[in-house]
């Protein structure tokens, strides 16, 4: 069985198909949703989301949205996503860098938000990289 999946982005659609089920980073933890779920409007956090199509797993890395599924069909809306393709080692391991110097700093308020967002950001976009490259 499956349902009709939207993931769209500040910057438009990011994906849109059949899937066999999601794995979403709910705020209470990882959320698996397969078709027929009940219907559900959840806030979403930093961390992986998982497509399940008939033929692969697609992986995105995520900032914070939201995800709702009523009648087999579902969408999330996020803030920040790049998919496995877009994201960069290289880039990712920068951005925890940055973000460390600056927690190390003792910076305060919207700065310190920032950068803890950055590195947990960073920490994903990390932990996709180390998969896909496990699954090559």
């Amino acid at each position: 069985m499956r349902f009709q999946l939207d993931i769209v982005s500040l910057k438009g659609s990011v994906f849109t198909g059949e899937a066999e089920g999601v794995i979403i980073p709910s705020l209470s933890g990882e959320m698996s949703v397969l078709a027929r779920h009940m219907p559900l409007v959840t806030p979403l956090t930093t961390g992986v989301v998982v497509v399940k199509t008939s033929q692969t797993n697609l992986y995105f890395s995520i900032g914070k949205g939201v995800f709702s599924i009523a009648n087999d069909a579902a969408m999330l809306l996020i803030e920040d996503v790049e998919s496995a393709d877009e994201i960069s080692e290289e880039k990712a391991n920068e951005a925890k860098r940055k973000a460390e110097e600056i927690i190390a700093k003792g910076v305060e308020g919207e700065e310190k938000l920032k950068a803890h967002y950055l590195l947990r950001k960073s920490l994903v976009d990390l932990k996709i990289v180390r998969r896909k490259r496990k699954l090559v």
